[in-house]
């Protein structure tokens, strides 16, 4: 047992280190670690990965007996291209690409009188571009003719400590408590008021004007808490129900610290500081799995996630001084199947789809070129080995194919003429090893 916990202290200690997770779901991963992400994110009702009973179901935790121990890597790249068209002026833009690492750890081991507990940190989301400004593309124009450089960096991660148990020979149920972390860094920061100032002309509304929004290029960083609850039911020998739900994530205000950005007045690089809360939107899921045979596994996953009703989401818009009133998406569905087969005792092979609707409408595409979750298609796979009796390795990969969005620009009316277009796709590459009680 010591050995385990020794492991466990290490994984948690590589888990804390700075990490950026790239939106798939929503601003949401599909899934977490090598064996969860290759089968589609499916784990409502399945239990093939320890990582994704952590992350989509607590009652899993009490199908895997003995202790246990999933460590998983992430390195995932996203592609994001930002088009516009003013007048006659058309350009497009592609932001710095750079291999993100995810770490994911779950531990969980099974107590005398039957409860399983367990602990997890998970890396499960974010966002991020890095436009630079770009005279020939008209909204990254310099300020304040355009945005200039648009630049953010989102990264949201959780540690859940959780208890599972089998309450029958057919019922599981768990529970879990969300410990949340996220961080966010944006520049231009479009929740802040704008610096205004009417132009030469001293007359406001004319084509002099011109506005500043500030830099929060510094990022701050805040917790959250929530908790999941689920279950996993019986309905015959080979054939399970799973039901689950995540809580809204409530976090406390970001705090950023900027300065006033218009140098043609005299507050011009005088401090100022803005707040904005940004919640993780509550799931509702359900599931289900069946095992034709004994090395065959099949599984379906439907989701529907509530970014409508979650603070720094539900709102769209401007409000009356300029400022943006949130990123304004829309509840989503998502459906995931997935498979893994058992060629041989030694050997697994994995696959699966996971569908995500686009959480933003064409019309906030220009509120949205920091956060562009746009992709919706994922294709997924990979492979598992038996190192020994109780050490697995896994490999897997999969591509989030490209989806975009158009919109018109909006000043504070939509302009004719006008159009903003963001493009996204993704690819991921992960593996992993798991830990568990040696096998017969």
């Amino acid at each position: 047992m010591r050995r385990y916990w020794s492991k466990a202290l290490v994984a948690i200690a590589v888990l804390v280190a700075p990490h950026v997770a790239r939106a798939t779901d929503g601003h949401l991963l599909h899934g977490v670690g090598a064996v969860n992400s290759a089968v589609g994110g499916i784990g409502i009702a399945t239990n093939a990965s320890l990582l994704g009973a952590f992350y989509h179901n607590p009652a899993g935790l009490a199908a895997f007996d003995g202790t246990n121990l999933e460590m998983g890597f992430e390195l995932l790249k996203p592609d994001r291209t930002v088009s516009s068209t003013y007048g006659p002026m058309s350009g497009s833009t592609t932001s710095d690409a750079d291999w993100s690492p995810i770490p994911a750890f779950g531990f969980s081991t099974k107590l005398a009188n039957g409860l399983v507990i367990g602990l997890s940190g998970l890396g499960i989301g974010g966002f991020g571009v890095n436009y630079a400004a770009d005279p020939t593309n008209p909204i990254l124009m310099p300020a304040p003719n355009g945005f200039g450089q648009v630049y953010s960096n989102f990264q949201l991660m959780k540690i859940s400590p959780a208890l599972a148990w089998n309450a029958t020979d057919k019922l599981r149920i768990g529970l879990a408590a969300n410990i949340d972390w996220e961080a966010l860094a944006v520049t231009p920061m479009p929740i802040a008021a704008p610096d205004y100032d009417p132009g030469p002309d001293l007359t406001p509304g004319t084509l002099d004007d011109r506005s500043f929004y500030p830099s929060a290029a510094a990022a701050d960083a805040v917790f959250g808490f929530g908790f999941q609850a689920g279950l996993q039911y019986a309905l015959t020998p080979r054939m399970t129900l799973g039901l689950a739900y995540s809580s809204p994530q409530m976090f406390s205000d970001f705090q950023f610290q900027m300065t006033h950005a218009n140098p043609n007045l005299p507050n011009f690089g005088t401090a100022r500081t803005v707040t904005f809360r940004m919640d993780v939107p509550a799931i509702y899921g359900a599931g289900l799995a069946w095992s034709p045979s004994d090395r065959l596994a099949l599984g379906l996953d439907a989701k529907y996630v509530t970014y409508s009703s979650t603070k720094g989401f539900e709102a769209k818009g401007y409000n009356p001084d300029g400022s943006v009133k949130g990123f304004g998406w829309e509840d989503i569905a998502v459906v995931a199947v997935g498979m893994q087969f058992k060629p041989s005792d030694r050997f697994t092979i994995r696959g699966g789809y996971n569908y995500s609707q686009n959480p933003i409408p064409d019309e906030q595409s220009m509120f949205n070129i920091p956060a562009p979750a746009v992709v919706q298609h994922h294709v997924t796979g990979g492979i598992g080995f038996a190192i020994n009796s109780s050490v697995d390795f896994n490999l897997s990969a999969y591509k989030a194919l490209e989806n975009s969005i158009t919109g018109a620009m909006y000043r504070p009316a939509a302009v004719p003429g006008t159009s903003v277009k963001s493009a996204m796709s993704e690819t991921s590459m992960l593996m992993g090893f798991t830990i568990h009680p040696a096998k017969d």
